[in-house]
């Protein structure tokens, strides 16, 4: 079973998935172009994890690399691995099967090129990746090792179901992809909108419950959720409707939220 090296040894494994703000499925409208600084963004993210000793895996769209390249280069520098989040953060599930199979490449491609590394893991935007065998077919024939597109909660948007907890392997006759899904502990806890409106106790509680469990949690978090006072500067400049909730509620917190669970669950190294 093949697993990327930050989640074998963190006691959680955190992942970024690196696009922008509008890149959002939820549909925002914008009143006006939003002025955000991702290249500082990713920086505080990188400084963030070495702060706690870990590394994270970046899930990073392929249009994020080519319009902020030096930003993805500089993760990558920084030991943190750099994997697919597609091209341009489409559901994957209202994409013809063909056109995702060359944008996943298309991806996979920028990537590799701006970090001069094999890109071995993927992550459908919006967990939106149909659990069926073609897909992950076509993961192993364009040499990806690993998918974390499997999420264990079924919403409007996307979601499986079944509540898988643990990674899995996928058998296909392109090869071997291992799943990794993010695990639930009775809710979605550890990332996105339900990380930023639960209180830091309730998270604290399901993390350390999770892992009495020996079921290793997964973080995952955006760019722009780890803005100070990202509610307050786009307040006037997104128009405000449910899509606007979904996406800011509770996200001026977020990085504190994310430093404070580190500093409990990574003291030490793995």
């Amino acid at each position: 079973m093949y697993l990327p090296k930050s989640y074998k040894e963190a006691k959680i494994w955190p992942t970024i998935d690196v696009e922008e703000l509008e890149d959002a499925n939820f549909g925002i409208r914008k009143k006006e172009a939003l002025d955000i600084d991702y290249e500082k963004i990713i920086m505080e993210w990188i400084e963030l994890c070495r702060r706690h000793h870990t590394s994270s895996c970046a899930f990073v769209l392929g249009n994020f690399a080519k319009k902020y390249p030096k930003a993805v280069k500089r993760l990558a520098q920084n030991g943190h691995e750099i994997a697919c989040h597609g091209l341009n953060h489409e559901l994957v599930y209202n994409i013809p099967f063909k056109r995702w199979v060359e944008e996943t490449k298309e991806a996979k491609k920028i990537l590799e090129d701006v970090t001069g590394q094999k890109v071995k893991g993927y992550r459908s935007p919006s967990w939106s990746m149909p659990f069926e065998k073609r897909y992950y077919e076509a993961l192993a024939y364009m040499g990806f090792k690993f998918s974390s597109s499997y999420f264990p909660f079924k919403t409007y948007m996307y979601g499986n179901e079944i509540d898988k907890k643990r990674p899995f392997k996928i058998f296909t006759q392109k090869g071997v992809i291992t799943e990794i899904p993010v695990p639930k502990n009775v809710i979605p806890f550890s990332g996105g909108f339900y990380f930023r409106i639960l209180p830091y106790a309730v998270t604290r509680y399901l993390f350390a419950d999770l892992m009495k469990k020996g079921i290793k949690p997964i973080i995952y978090t955006h760019p722009y959720e780890l803005m100070d006072h990202l509610f307050t500067r786009f307040a006037n400049k997104i128009k405000m409707d449910t899509a606007f909730l979904l996406t800011f509620a509770g996200i001026g917190d977020t990085k504190k939220k994310f430093d404070k669970l580190m500093d409990e669950f990574l003291k030490e190294k793995s």
